[in-house]
Order: C-alpha cells, then sequence, then structure tokens
C-alpha cells in the first residue's frame, strides 16, 4: 500500500538522520509527556454533534540534533491519545409534556506520532526561549472506541439512561494514516547540564481521516497540547 510505502520511507528517512548525527556536537536524548487537548474539525454535511476538546496522555523520545548554539533539530518518535468529546443538549415539547434529552459521548483514538521539529532557543537570561515548529506523522494504533451516555427527561423526571461502549475496527473509509504540521513555545531551565523544559503546543491534521465516505465531509486531527521534559547531553 502507498500508506504503507510511506511510513517505511520515512522512518528509514529519519534513522538515516540519527546516524549521521553521531558527527555532530553535543547531541542530546531525553523524554517528555503530557496532556492532549484534540478534536476533529469537521466541515462538510455530518456537523450534528459538533466535536469539543477531549484531554487524554502522550509521550515520546526525543532526539535533539544541535545545528548551531541556538538552534537544533528534534525528532520525537511517541504515543498520544486523541479523539474528541460530544456533548448535546436539546428540548421540545410533544404532547404538552416538555422532554429533554442529553447525550454525552466521546471518541478514543490512538496513535504513534513523530513530530520532527526545527527548534529555536534564544537566551533569556538564566531560562532558554524555546520556539518549535515543523512536521509531523502519526499511525492509528488499534480500534476507534466510542463510549457515550445519554438521558431523556419529561417534565423535569428521569425516564431512561442508557451508557454504550463500542469499539470500531479500521476500515477502507477510514485513514489510519495521517500527517500534518505543529508549532510551539516554551521555556527551558538548566540544572547542571541537564534541560527541563515546558511547552504548549498546536497540532493541524492536513488528511482528511474519512476521504472514503459517502459524503462530502471532511474530517481533521486538531487540538493543542502541553507538557514537559528533560535532555541530556552526550557524546562529544
Amino acid at each position: 500500500m502507498i500508506v504503507k510505502k510511506s511510513v517505511r520511507q520515512f522512518l528509514l528517512l529519519s534513522l538515516f538522520t540519527l546516524a549521521c548525527s553521531a558527527s555532530w556536537a553535543q547531541v542530546s536524548l531525553g523524554v517528555r509527556g503530557g496532556a492532549n487537548f484534540a478534536t476533529f474539525a469537521v466541515s462538510g454535511d455530518d456537523q450534528d454533534f459538533p466535536f469539543k476538546p477531549k484531554a487524554g496522555l502522550n509521550f515520546a523520545l526525543l532526539f535533539n540534533l544541535p545545528i548551531s548554539g541556538s538552534t537544533s533539530i528534534q525528532i520525537e518518535p511517541g504515543f498520544s491519545q486523541r479523539g474528541a468529546r460530544i456533548s448535546e443538549k436539546s428540548e421540545q415539547l410533544i404532547n404538552s409534556q416538555q422532554v429533554k434529552i442529553d447525550i454525552n459521548g466521546k471518541l478514543l483514538v490512538n496513535y504513534i506520532e513523530m513530530p520532527i521539529l526545527f527548534q529555536y532557543r534564544p537566551q533569556l537570561g538564566k531560562l532558554q526561549g524555546l520556539l518549535s515548529i515543523g512536521p509531523e506523522v502519526r499511525l492509528m494504533t488499534g480500534n476507534i472506541r466510542a463510549k457515550s451516555r445519554s438521558k431523556v427527561y419529561v417534565d423535569g423526571e428521569l425516564v431512561s439512561d442508557t451508557s454504550e461502549d463500542e469499539s470500531y475496527g479500521s476500515s477502507d473509509d477510514t485513514n489510519k494514516f495521517d500527517f500534518g504540521l505543529v508549532g510551539g513555545a516554551g521555556v527551558a531551565y538548566p540544572l547542571g547540564t541537564i534541560k527541563v523544559f515546558a511547552e504548549g503546543r498546536y497540532h493541524f491534521g492536513l488528511r482528511n481521516l474519512a476521504s472514503e465516505g459517502g459524503d462530502d465531509s471532511k474530517v481533521h486531527n486538531r487540538g493543542a497540547s502541553a507538557h514537559i521534559g528533560i535532555l541530556v547531553p552526550i557524546g562529544k
């Protein structure tokens, strides 16, 4: 498949970049972890249930390859919980009775992700600024999970309370491979040779996740993330 070939080529290119880094001065390794506030942006016909941000976890290994004293390339293979949340309420008068429907749900989607970032680190006194921008790719792992709870009230009295927890396998109308852009800003603080940093980012998915659907709707990954991490210099 074209998607699998693209992922394989991307990984080979990344490994080649890491292999070449051995000749670069002061390569740093590290880890980061934090939270996603992910959602789906929907355009087209299917907009009856607008998606809202859903919290999830993210973590990654860091390979920081210096270009100069204040710039570097950072490769971040890792794991990310994405998806979206739905919260919908409606009220209507039926047979002289006030009927209220309250629906809450979320879609849970896990990805293996890898941003490749150009970073600029200006000195800010004892702190370092941190500006990041670059492409990222992600590959869905496992099934899509949908959890929901629906409550129905008639004249203020609860008459129905149902919950669902379903899992959907990958299909021809769902793209498991995604790519996009990411940008962020933060600060770093040196503790001896170790750097501790905190950063916020925004993720802008570019691939339609439902491009083979039967309507004109398009679905894209969107959302913010926040994380903290450390970098430890190795090599020269």
